[in-house]
């Protein structure tokens, strides 16, 4: 059957995105992936056209028209979604995200990877967790163990960062670990330091969940720059208030004024394209 029936219809190719990515580049992403799909379909002669949307950084009609300009069939938006009236995020977390522009995300471990230094891409804007996580992740690569750091760097580290001491986090992983885990972390100090300090990257997740006010350096929240230039688009506008903002509308006005301006740009090259002849 799979000589002649695809195993996809839909492939998202994500370039750099809000949460985990590679920090992929759309405009090379996309044609690779696209041209791509055109030699697997020509090679097993698939009667259905495998469709290729586009993701990571799509937040204003100009992001949406480029990606259906390099060829994608449909596009997946994210970072511009956790800053509306659905999204399960706290209220204090949408605050922040409301007031960011284009340039205030950064790159931080990715906690579920931590070990294997892959990224995440979140808010840095107003908050410490960014520089916190990499200087955990700088810990883990340069130490064998927790008891190899410093003094000063541990004691700020479980005042500052983690507001608890380390056998008090180590417990709680005990807690929720499989016993497999924890007998590894037992024989191999640096796998210990690692679920410790993985520890920091899950509660700073609940912290941005719960809206925490006594912590709020600590948030972790993962979005991209798409919400940024989003924020700016909708700026003197009923949409500059998250308050106002829902999913669906957001996403029919975004489409609508793709349209508009893709209208607007070919009857301007057409009339560029009339006066030179």
């Amino acid at each position: 059957m799979l000589r002649e029936i695809a195993v996809a219809d839909d492939l998202c190719a994500e370039a750099d995105s809000g949460g985990h990515t590679d920090g992929a580049v759309a405009y090379a992403l996309m044609p690779a992936i696209i041209k791509l799909r055109d030699d697997m379909v020509n090679k097993y002669r698939y009667p259905k056209k495998v469709r290729v949307g586009a993701a990571g950084g799509i937040g204003t009609p100009d992001a949406v028209s480029a990606a259906f300009t390099l060829g994608a069939d449909f596009v997946v938006t994210g970072s511009i979604n956790q800053c509306t009236v659905e999204a399960g995020t706290s209220d204090e977390v949408k605050d922040l995200l409301q007031q960011m522009n284009v340039q205030d995300t950064d790159y931080a471990p990715a906690g579920d990877m931590f070990e294997m230094g892959a990224k995440v891409q979140v808010l840095k804007k107003g908050l410490f967790f960014p520089a916190r996580a990499n200087k955990l992740y700088e810990l883990y690569r340069q130490y064998n163990s927790i008891e190899e750091i410093d003094e000063k760097t541990k004691q700020q580290i479980q005042e500052k960062y983690f507001k608890r001491s380390f056998d008090s986090v180590y417990a709680d992983v005990k807690a929720y670990q499989p016993p497999e885990v924890i007998e590894k972390a037992e024989r191999n100090p640096k796998h210990k330091m690692a679920l410790i300090f993985k520890w920091y990257f899950a509660y700073s997740t609940r912290l941005a969940l719960s809206g925490n006010e006594e912590s709020k350096v600590d948030y972790q929240i993962q979005c991209g720059p798409a919400l940024g230039a989003f924020n700016q688009w909708v700026k003197g506008t009923d949409l500059e208030s998250w308050r106002n903002r829902h999913v669906d509308e957001i996403a029919e006005k975004l489409m609508t004024e793709t349209a508009r301006l893709l209208n607007e740009r070919f009857h301007h090259f057409r009339m560029v394209a009339a006066a030179a002849q």
